[in-house]
């Protein structure tokens, strides 16, 4: 991890002598481009480069000519030469290298100031970021339309979520660590790309299967937003806003969520009436509304091909001209929005801190090796990545960080997909207590038109009856007997003829299939283009896609302000502080859960105020991650944490819809206990406010 300047100050005032040993390594940083004064030695004197010395850190501000005597000053300076040991040296040189880069690129970024520019990759970054929301909230969205177009299986459903997160999460781990590869822009540009491509085509699958893999290959590049995003925004914003726009990022995500609520509401049918006549379009309103939600994605991905990479990878990777380029271009568009008389940027790549190579990679393969040893090359510097991860300095805060995030976001999306479903059961459960029932009565000669729905007839008898054009929703008839009766143009769903006899009836263009009938005696009966989108499904109309909409809506509703005020509040109040507290109240929050009882304005104001609270963790748990690992290493930890997220998130999912119909106490309690653990876990949590990255 980058130090910070207070770390580096103990580092450098530690026993043994260290101070000289460490000194002595800066300077062979900075000696092939100047010389270092001693600590006395005042910058403007002539003949040599100064060195700023600051909180025990030194890396070359300003140019001046280069002159001799370098073992002079530096011994005057009280450095002392490096350990003997080769391993040491080698520790030393890389930890200092690390410190002495981030410094820089710290005080540049400062000098390159805040801006439009910052405001540019925010919008780009908190695009992608809306992207991932909305991918993982359209399914509830499309089922209902989905299921009678593409005749989906009870038992095929829930993959249509499931698919959708392990996708992300795989992309989360492949984007992730390309990001620390390829750069955290030119990775976040593919990935948006590959999302938007295969948004699109599954948009226009005919098939169950063809449409599955489109939105897997989907899934997995929107993947890749959640870990690139938000290293590429705070490696281009100094320490002292990186909190501020990190809310910022947060908040832009759940805007998505919002986006895709708002335009389902807009353009999806909202009943199931609606949306069996609207299926006989060619192009249905599901399919639109996909198409509609690629456009974060695809203004992602337009945006992001006019912005430079994150000036800090740069550095690292040792593309010291173009990160100079990237800190000017910084400069320059936040001094033209300020109304800046043009005024240069005073840096260049002279002042860059030389940098040593880690020797953590195996060596590159000859430029005449196959394609299968690049191939094998990649997958070994891509393995070791996450090697590193689990390794010696990284390992504890990377398990630290991994129990934190697994329980947060199973509580999260736990409690996001229960509370829309425990509405939709509320609601089945008033529908059902609303059922007409009919007994003995006796229809003769009369004519049915309309609609029936939630309707019970019990041993009545239909002689010389006509339903035509008609839906039956939620229709019985117990012991009934139909004679000489024509069903023609019939829609049903969830209607049942049990024990009852049908004698010398026609059906015509219905899609009443045989299994409807239980225990039926059937005589003498005509049957004439049975027609059914889906024979063997008996949809449910009920599709209770408002409860749906309000549930998702209240919740990233209340994110956007939690986020943005928990930015503010990262500038002043240490993270794991923020994280434990936030954690702690939300799990005594989940306890009230047990207090809304059947009250659904209840249910949707305890998710609004539960979310509030838990925003903040979550802001600030990502602001900590991007500053818990190194540059070399900052997207890969992401992008792993990322994976734990949709794992845990996939778990959660699948525990709480077994916890519908069940006693309140029960999620209450789950959710409690998880966000319980993750609270305690951030007691080992390192304090990272003060850290360059």
């Amino acid at each position: 991890m980058p130090s910070s300047e207070e770390e580096s100050l103990l580092w450098l005032a530690g026993s043994g002598g260290s101070t000289g040993s460490v000194v002595g390594s800066v300077q062979g940083s900075v000696g092939s481009v100047g010389s270092a004064p001693s600590a006395h030695h005042h910058p403007a004197t002539g003949g040599h480069r100064s060195v700023t010395i600051r909180a025990g850190l030194l890396y070359t501000e300003e140019m001046s000519s280069q002159g001799p005597g370098s073992a002079a000053v530096a011994a005057a300076a009280g450095v002392t030469p490096a350990s003997a040991d080769p391993a040491e040296h080698d520790l030393i040189d890389s930890t200092a290298d690390a410190t002495l880069l981030a410094q820089f690129h710290e005080d540049a970024i400062k000098q390159a100031g805040v801006g439009s520019f910052q405001a540019l990759v925010a919008l780009c970054a908190g695009l992608s970021l809306a992207a991932d929301t909305v991918e993982f909230f359209v399914v509830p969205y499309i089922l209902p339309s989905a299921e009678v177009e593409l005749c989906i299986e009870d038992n095929e459903k829930g993959w249509l979520g499931n698919i959708t997160l392990v996708g992300l999460a795989l992309g989360g781990l492949c984007w992730g660590g390309l990001g620390d590869r390829l750069g955290r822009r030119r990775a976040l540009l593919s990935a948006m790309a590959v999302h938007a491509l295969f948004s699109g085509v599954a948009t226009f699958m005919p098939t169950y299967g063809t449409f599955m893999t489109a939105r897997f290959c989907s899934a997995i590049g929107v993947g890749g937003a959640l870990p690139l995003s938000f290293a590429y925004l705070a490696e281009c914003c100094p320490r002292s806003s990186r909190g501020c726009w990190t809310g910022a990022l947060v908040g832009a995500g759940a805007l998505g969520g919002v986006y895709a609520a708002l335009l389902a509401w807009a353009v999806v049918p909202t009943t199931g009436e609606m949306v069996v006549l609207e299926n006989k379009e060619h192009f249905s309103a599901w399919h639109r509304f996909l198409l509609l939600c690629c456009l974060p994605a695809l203004s992602a991905t337009i945006g992001l091909v006019f912005l430079p990479e994150s000036p800090r990878y740069l550095v690292e990777a040792g593309r010291d001209v173009e990160a100079m380029m990237v800190y000017q271009r910084i400069y320059k568009k936040n001094s033209a929005r300020k109304g800046g008389t043009g005024a240069q940027y005073q840096l260049s790549e002279l002042e860059l801190p030389s940098k040593r190579p880690r020797g953590l990679a195996p060596s590159s393969p000859a430029t005449h090796a196959s394609v299968l040893a690049d191939i094998l090359y990649s997958i070994e510097m891509f393995w070791n990545s996450f090697l590193q991860l689990f390794s010696p300095p990284h390992l504890r805060i990377t398990i630290v960080l991994l129990i934190i995030w697994v329980a947060a976001a199973f509580g999260l999306y736990g409690l996001m997909a229960w509370c829309p479903e425990y509405l939709k059961l509320l609601r089945a459960t008033e529908y059902e207590a609303q059922t007409i029932h009919y007994a003995d009565k006796t229809h003769n000669g009369r004519v049915f038109n309309g609609s029936l729905e939630n309707l019970q007839y019990k041993n009545s008898k239909f002689i010389n009856c006509k339903f035509t054009k008609m839906i039956f929703s939620h229709v019985d008839f117990d012991n009934c007997t139909f004679q000489n009766v024509e069903f023609s143009s019939i829609k049903s769903s969830k209607t049942h003829f049990t024990d009852s006899t049908i004698v010398d009836s026609k059906f015509v263009d219905t899609d009443l299939s045989a299994q409807v009938f239980i225990r039926c005696k059937l005589e003498n009966n005509t049957e004439l283009s049975l027609s059914g989108p889906c024979p063997s499904l008996d949809l449910d109309y009920n599709i209770y896609i408002e409860e749906a909409l309000h549930g998702h809506l209240v919740a990233q509703l209340a994110f956007v302000p939690a986020a943005a005020l928990a930015g503010f509040a990262l500038t002043v109040v240490q993270r794991p502080k923020m994280i434990g507290i936030s954690l702690f109240l939300s799990s005594m929050a989940a306890l009230s859960l047990m207090l809304v009882g059947t009250n659904s304005l209840a249910i949707l104001g305890f998710e609004g105020g539960f979310i509030v609270v838990f925003a903040v963790a979550w802001t600030s748990l990502t602001m900590a991650t991007v500053e818990s690992f190194p540059t070399h290493l900052r997207c890969t930890g992401f992008g792993f944490m990322t994976a734990g997220i949709r794992l845990s998130g996939l778990i959660g999912t699948a525990t709480y819809q077994t916890l519908i119909g069940a006693p309140l106490i029960a999620p209450a309690l789950l959710t409690a206990t998880a966000l319980f653990i993750g609270s305690m876990a951030t007691f080992k949590l390192p304090q990272t406010h003060t850290v360059f990255l």
